[in-house]
């Protein structure tokens, strides 16, 4: 795969594309981490079975990626949120990382919510979960389907799930339908 640029990425006004322009986790895992990377999230994680690390890894790279096109509050579990902070300690690689990923930006996020007034601006519950979802539209069109297994990483995701009644392939259907129709729009 040639490397992956900000023009790589489809944000949720494009159309669905064809399977074979998915970006797969092995293209995502071999452009974006390192052997020693990964040795260093085992050593880390030592409890952790190789293929949910390997998951985790893929998955929080997706968001890293997507997060440019729906900045806020992280959707991921803590567990990958405990990866994150894993490769942002070894600050040479991470910032490389950075550099590397689609936008060229550093990423991060803070963990102290600091007060701008007294009065903190909640978002109202509508705003977040057509974040979720936009979000996950367009991850759907950059990595295809979501799966039980990669369901398991996104909390909030899985809230709308239990909110709406959603099947996961009810779920899918949605964001494939939303993908389309948000093309049709633009």
């Amino acid at each position: 795969m040639e490397n992956l640029t900000a023009d790589h990425i489809q944000r949720s006004y494009v159309p669905n594309p064809e399977p074979a322009n998915l970006i797969t986790d092995a293209e995502l895992l071999g452009q974006f981490t390192t052997p020693q990377i990964m040795q260093y999230f085992f050593l880390k994680m030592p409890a952790v079975e190789t293929r949910t690390l390997t998951l985790w890894a893929a998955e929080l790279l997706k968001y890293l990626i997507l997060v440019q096109f729906s900045p806020g509050r992280i959707l991921f579990g803590k567990d990958i949120d405990n990866l994150w902070h894993f490769w942002i300690l070894q600050t040479r690689e991470y910032a490389q990382l950075c550099k590397n990923l689609p936008g060229g930006f550093f990423r991060h996020h803070s963990s102290n919510d600091y007060k701008e007034t007294d009065s903190p601006r909640e978002t109202p519950l509508d705003e977040a979960v057509e974040r979720v979802l936009s979000f996950f539209i367009s991850y759907y069109l950059n990595f295809g389907p979501l799966t039980a297994e990669r369901l398991g990483c996104w909390p909030p995701l899985r809230m709308v799930m239990d909110e709406t009644g959603w099947s996961l392939e009810e779920l899918n259907d949605f964001l494939n339908d939303g993908a389309r129709s948000t093309a049709l729009t633009a």
